[in-house]
Formats: structure tokens, sequence, C-alpha cells
């Protein structure tokens, strides 16, 4: 599982996306915009995206925090954490 989330210092969401993926045992790469990316650059990328967190799982845009918990309650194999 490829999973890439993109945050900010200070967000707490971000803080609260990432604990919940250490807490599913998932690995991660964090991009963290400011200091691995430029916020221009992310833009470029994401033009709709308007916050952080953005988690994107195996090329798949899944969003933020709410997004993030809305997709393991939809797939059994993660329910247990």
């Amino acid at each position: 599982m490829n999973v890439i989330i993109y945050t900010k210092p200070g967000c707490g969401p971000c803080v609260k996306a990432k604990s919940l993926l250490k807490m599913k045992g998932i690995d991660f790469t964090e991009m963290a915009i400011g200091s691995d990316l430029l916020k221009e650059d992310f833009i470029a990328t994401y033009p709709e995206q308007r916050s952080v967190p953005l988690v994107i799982i195996n090329d798949e845009k899944i969003g933020g925090y709410n997004e993030l918990v809305e997709y393991f309650d939809n797939r059994p194999q993660f329910l247990a954490g």
C-alpha cells in the first residue's frame, strides 16, 4: 500500500490523520507543505484542494481526516486496527 499524506505545521486534522494511519499499522510518506514541497507546487498538482491533510492511497485521492475515517470504516480488513 502506497500512502502519501500532505500536511502543514500546526494542523490538528493532519496530526489526527497521521495517528489514525499509525494506529492501523500503515506506513506513509508525509509531505509537509513549506518544507518538503512548495505551496505553489501543491496547488498546481491539486488545484481543487483547499485544505490539508490530503491523503492519497495507491494513487486514489481519499481526502482529509473525515474521509480517511470513512475510507477505513468501509473496508472491513481495517476495522480491527
